[in-house]
């Protein structure tokens, strides 16, 4: 028997009361989660159910992610789930926010694939969730990108070019932007932006500022160009962002 059938074997010999997903609940730092077609959370780990507050498990299963997040980012995350499902191919490393309870947004790193019944029909979609952050750290201390990093995290009010952040890496700017990519999973600007908008939530949370003047210091455009990249990021406005978690 080659390995090809040997594992094939191996997956149709297993008992359907034998929970693979379980495993989920001893692996730090991952949230694993599975959905039927509609949208219904039918499969969580431990740590995904806290993450939400719920203790009590049975109350968690058939809620959807309109009942957990916002409209606009369920809406987005409704979206991801349909193109899995519909195209039946995998979403791997999607960079998106979670909020909690309090406002404060997290960054995830996100791995979506189908679910398949034995007549190969796509009944769901499954999926990981991870500490955004937590890929930052596994960065060597001495990587190509690493003074650029501390560059960014410095100076992301202000303007940054990305030209000046490979020249600081020591390298092209297509070499670059391919290594930042491959290490934080997102384009620098993109990077840039994740690091404003959150900065934008602690201000929108905890100072009396305006929005205008949150967008200005924080080194949008003006005030339109911060309130599209906080809707797209965020799933609402700043001004609602403030109304509900101030």
């Amino acid at each position: 028997m080659n390995g090809t059938k040997l594992r094939n074997w191996f997956i149709d010999s297993v008992r359907p009361d034998q929970a693979f997903h379980l495993l989920f609940d001893h692996l730090p730092g991952v949230l694993f989660f599975a959905k039927d077609t509609e949208g219904r959370l039918l499969v969580a780990n431990r740590a995904l159910l806290d993450l939400y507050g719920y203790e009590n498990e049975e109350d968690f299963w058939g809620v959807t992610d309109f009942d957990l997040l916002p409209r606009s980012l369920a809406e987005k995350f409704r979206q991801d789930d349909l193109r899995v499902i519909e195209s039946g191919e995998p979403m791997l490393e999607i960079v998106e926010v979670f909020i909690s309870r309090q406002g404060i947004p997290a960054w995830f790193l996100t791995n979506k694939i189908p679910v398949v019944s034995k007549t190969g029909e796509v009944i769901g979609v499954m999926g990981t969730i991870q500490d955004y952050d937590k890929q930052r750290e596994l960065l060597p201390a001495d990587s190509d990108i690493s003074a650029a990093l501390k560059h960014i995290g410095a100076n992301f009010h202000r303007e940054v070019s990305v030209p000046k952040l490979a020249e600081m890496s020591g390298l092209s700017v297509r070499q670059f932007e391919r290594k930042f990519k491959q290490h934080l999973k997102t384009p620098p600007q993109q990077y840039i932006i994740k690091m404003r908008v959150h900065a934008a939530c602690d201000e929108l949370r905890g100072s009396r500022k305006s929005i205008a003047d949150i967008a200005t210091d924080l080194g949008f455009y003006d005030q339109a160009a911060f309130s599209r990249q906080f809707r797209k990021h965020m799933g609402m406005t700043p001004l609602f962002y403030r109304k509900e978690y101030r």
